[in-house]
């Protein structure tokens, strides 16, 4: 998968505590300790649309303190959404009919390394994704635009003696609702590691669907973002909005020649590009803003980290995997899913998607931004983690070795029943994930086969059928 989707922020508390919610029934790695950041308010209107980066947030003096000297292992990661009683201070869950997360994703880093991303940044209408940059990033020297972000916390193409002090590490990336119930526990003994942790920097894709209708299947339409009126869209200039679509529309040929519409401007009806920060998904002449009640969200990030050893291994996201790419298009993130034939038995209505590409080679996909040259393909590569990003209304994700036909993983969701936060009927509320102890091992030009199915019985815009994986390349942790 192309890395598009990262960062979110935090900032009213950084805090040691035991969270009700962190790795409720998750196994923990012996002597490993936690920590937890929770974030600024993000204070939403109903329909309304939070999709940027905020301000990094400093760790823990403690955590901060501890690892000045020496790097720390990130083992696991959890992410929620809270509301906070005003008069206790309490935190509440909040179910997805009520602020649906979209996705989120984030990066630990150095303080400085992280701001200067932010302030390349911060006014980027998809919360900092590169094609946007709303400033000459030349004339920032060292500061990082997304794949150089990207890169720093890899931690690719630099000796290992100059990584020192350097590496970050990010989390999520195109993580949404379905994954509060989802572990991210690697095995021993890879970890995320970070030299000198100080700081977060957050992206937050949040939808406040407070008090919205919701369809015969229990979930608010919504969360598909709809384009509403006050969408401008200027075919001769290829923008919405204003600005060019991010990410461009750029689909593979099966997409392309089925017409789908979320791969062509001029039949768009809803997903990514109308969701940009500070949009309503709702039709404001109808709803006057001003009119509308306002909620006020946090996300908490729970992490369980140790030391690192000298057996340590890093983690980072590999380049692959997007259903709407092939090995040479990076892919188009989103797709729709067309109802099916009237009089087909609703059991019968599965649509599938294939697409074959390269496991780790990133020129494939970014070429202007790395030359071919710079990677050997035959470059062994370990996949540690992997789970599934869906929508509502996916059924499965399955990865394959594309010449062995062998399965890899096998990603389901699970469904809520109920109306608690966790189980909200209807909606998506967690991914089956697979880990590999020991590791598959692979190179980066591995060709893997992605299949999404999704139950189209009516019409979905805007779905994803995205890998999220963690991927060590063979070598110990330098510290």
């Amino acid at each position: 998968m192309a890395p598009a989707m990262r960062p979110l922020y935090l900032a009213v508390a950084c805090l040691f505590f035991a969270s009700p919610f962190a790795f409720a029934a998750e196994p923990r790695r012996d002597g490993a300790k936690t920590f937890s950041v929770l974030s600024r308010p993000v204070k939403l209107k109903y329909g309304e649309v939070h999709n940027t980066i905020q301000d990094p947030i400093k760790l823990p003096k403690e955590i901060v303190d501890e690892f000045a000297s020496d790097p720390i292992a990130i083992v696991n990661y959890d992410v929620d959404i809270v509301t906070m009683d005003e008069a206790t201070g309490e935190e509440r869950q909040v179910p997805l009919y009520a602020g649906y997360n979209h996705h989120y994703a984030m990066g630990i880093g150095p303080y400085e390394m992280m701001k200067k991303y932010y302030e390349a940044h911060k006014n980027d209408p998809y919360g900092g994704y590169e094609l946007n940059t709303t400033s000459d990033v030349h004339s920032f020297g060292s500061a990082p635009v997304m794949k150089r972000f990207m890169s720093d916390m890899a931690g690719l193409g630099l000796p290992v003696p100059n990584r020192r002090g350097r590496r970050a590490a990010n989390f999520g990336g195109g993580s949404g609702a379905e994954e509060r119930g989802t572990s991210h526990l690697l095995p021993s003994p890879y970890a995320h590691v970070v030299d000198t942790p100080q700081a977060l920097i957050p992206l937050i894709h949040l939808i406040n669907t407070k008090g919205s209708e919701r369809n015969q299947d229990g979930y608010s339409p919504l969360l598909e973002c709809p384009c509403t009126p006050q969408r401008s869209f200027d075919l001769a200039s290829g923008e919405i909005d204003g600005r060019p679509p991010v990410p461009p529309f750029s689909c593979n040929l099966k997409f392309d020649q089925e017409e789908n519409p979320s791969c062509f401007m001029d039949i768009y009806e809803g997903g990514f590009r109308c969701c940009e920060h500070g949009v309503f998904v709702i039709d404001t002449d109808v709803y006057p803003p001003e009119s509308l009640p306002e909620t006020t969200f946090y996300f908490k990030f729970n992490f369980e980290y140790e030391s690192v050893a000298p057996s340590t291994l890093e983690v980072r996201p590999p380049a692959c995997c997007d259903v709407t790419a092939n090995l040479t298009v990076g892919g188009n993130i989103e797709y729709d899913v067309p109802a099916c034939t009237a009089g087909v038995a609703a059991e019968d209505c599965v649509h599938e998607m294939t697409s074959s590409q390269f496991f780790d080679l990133m020129p494939n996909y970014h070429s202007n931004e790395t030359r071919k040259g710079d990677v050997d393909p035959e470059t062994p590569v370990d996949l540690v983690y992997a789970v599934g990003h869906l929508h509502v209304g996916g059924l499965s994700l399955d990865l394959y070795n594309d010449e062995t036909g062998e399965l890899i993983c096998h990603s389901v969701p699970k469904y809520g029943t109920g109306e608690e936060a966790g189980n909200e009927k209807g909606y998506l509320v967690g991914m089956t994930s697979c880990t590999f102890d020991p590791p598959v091992r692979m190179t980066k030009e591995t060709v893997v086969r992605t299949v999404a199915r999704y139950n189209n019985t009516i019409n979905r815009h805007g779905v994803m059928a995205l890998w999220l994986m963690e991927v060590s390349d063979p070598k110990p942790a330098a510290f």
